[in-house]
């Protein structure tokens, strides 16, 4: 699907790559759709103000919703999304996709959001700018940072306490400290980014995976570019079930303790090999409840 959404953002935003900062083809009327996370899929799409299409594959039970803005005069979209411990209202939104895994859940697990973002060839600044206001939007709304429990607690303010350029101690972290929600990347580390970025937060037991897929512009590759914005929120347990083998699945929920300590015992090891080069560790980082060691 992630490659469904580049497409179609491409042909939004057009691909010449020679034309100027211009107007957007959607209209800045917006549509507003409330989106409670863990609630039935058939019970939002039936009371939905606007229609979604689906596409679904009965070999698998799966069904995927979608929501696309890109047709000259349709209005954008305002997306509250909502869960037990937060709420986060998301604007200028032109995609929506919802999956509905029937031999799973019925429930919304897995959301996709892609935002119509700046016209192509603007500033990677004010690109850079755009995706730190959308975190700051989700951390005002009670989301915070995540650590994979595998990946160090390093900060992104220890970053000039070591070279992180290959890689993190030994490891390729998912929740890199380059990717620290909580600290912005001066410009000269945002344009060294070779094309894909990824912050990961959390709030109750679901995920928000905020990316960002970058496309230089031909005449001004290393001032302007065209980006493709996204917010996937995923629930722990949908997050949590796609780390194990499909053979292992059915019984992940059995497996996690045991999965989880191994991953535990890695992350230390790693941040015993940081704390000896002088790295602080965030030793009072507060994971999800179910990834809490007892």
């Amino acid at each position: 699907m992630k490659w469904f959404w580049f497409l179609f953002f491409i042909c939004l935003v057009g691909c010449d790559g020679t034309k100027n900062e211009g107007e957007h083809k959607v209209s800045d009327e917006v549509a507003s759709i409330h989106i409670e996370l863990g609630s039935p899929v058939d019970t939002f799409l039936k009371t939905s103000p606007v229609d979604f299409t689906a596409d679904c594959l009965e070999a698998v039970n799966t069904c995927w919703y979608e929501l696309k803005r890109g047709g000259k005069g349709q209005k954008l979209l305002s997306v509250n999304i909502s869960q037990p411990e937060s709420v986060v209202e998301l604007g200028e939104v032109v995609g929506v996709s919802i999956v509905k895994k029937g031999n799973i859940t019925n429930n919304i697990e897995s959301v996709d959001i892609v935002f119509r973002g700046l016209p192509d060839n603007s500033t990677h600044e004010r690109n850079r700018a755009f995706v730190y206001k959308i975190m700051g939007d989700l951390k005002t709304a009670g989301w915070r940072k995540y650590y994979f429990p595998s990946d160090p607690r390093i900060a992104g303010s220890e970053l000039d306490k070591f070279d992180w350029k290959n890689d993190v101690f030994g490891q390729n972290p998912l929740s890199h400290p380059l990717f620290d929600p909580d600290r912005e990347m001066s410009l000269e580390q945002w344009v060294g980014v070779e094309g894909s970025y990824n912050w990961y937060l959390y709030s109750g037991g679901y995920i928000a995976h905020v990316t960002a897929q970058r496309r230089n512009s031909a005449d001004d590759p290393s001032r302007t570019g065209v980006y493709v914005i996204e917010v996937e929120f995923s629930s722990l347990n949908n997050f949590w079930r796609t780390d194990f083998e499909e053979e292992t699945r059915p019984q992940w929920k059995a497996l996690f303790a045991s999965h989880l300590q191994e991953l535990l015992l890695r992350r230390s090891e790693t941040e015993a090999r940081a704390k000896a080069a002088g790295v602080v560790i965030e030793e009072g980082y507060k994971p999800p409840v179910m990834e809490r060691s007892k």
